[in-house]
């Protein structure tokens, strides 16, 4: 198995194409390296959402790992346009001032901003100004939306793998409907402290 971890959030360009196959082509060398030493190898897996398109049509490499692309993320999603957004977290308006702001319930507990801002789905151009623990203030002063306290409000993430980790579920959805609820798991260290 091999990952080309220092490329898969950068934009493609014929450098980080380059880059990409000569950690494949390592990969392909280091396997047939065991092959030679009577270990047989029957997987070899590589590629992730960055990458896919480069280590499927790699000969020799016969799986591919790409896993950010199912729920795709604003900051992966800069370098990766195949695929769209579609991890969101839903909130609530919690107060307005017009033609300022707008307050909503979902702050740093509830979606990582490690990577950048949230996003404010299907309303393009509005800010998020700030974000703290349990709220997040959106910047009306160029828009004409009305929102009210109670509208409910669509935000993509701009980290998954950091937003996923602080729910305990989350729900797939299709034609505004719910059709599945996915418990997210967490593992318990020796120490007691989950992950």
């Amino acid at each position: 198995m091999g990952y080309q971890g220092h490329g898969p959030r950068t934009p493609p360009t014929p450098e980080t194409e380059a880059a990409c196959r000569e950690t494949l082509r390592l990969l392909i060398e280091s396997r047939n390296c065991i092959q030679q030493a009577g270990i047989p190898v029957e997987i070899v897996s590589s590629g992730g959402t960055g990458s896919y398109w480069i280590a499927g049509r790699y000969p020799g490499v016969t799986e591919i790992q790409p896993g950010s692309y199912l729920l795709m993320d604003t900051d992966y999603r800069k370098s990766c346009t195949d695929f769209g957004p579609t991890l969101t977290v839903l909130t609530t308006v919690i107060s307005t001032t017009a033609g300022d702001r707008a307050v909503v319930d979902a702050g740093l507990k509830v979606v990582s901003s490690e990577r950048g801002l949230p996003v404010v789905k299907n309303c393009e151009g509005i800010p998020i100004r700030k974000i703290n623990a349990e709220h997040a203030l959106l910047d009306l002063r160029n828009h004409s939306v009305a929102w009210r306290p109670g509208d409910k409000i669509e935000m993509s993430v701009p980290y998954s793998d950091a937003t996923v980790n602080l729910h305990d579920r989350m729900y797939g959805i299709q034609d505004d409907e719910i059709k599945e609820i996915f418990a997210i798991e967490r593992t318990r260290t020796n120490s007691g402290i989950d992950f």
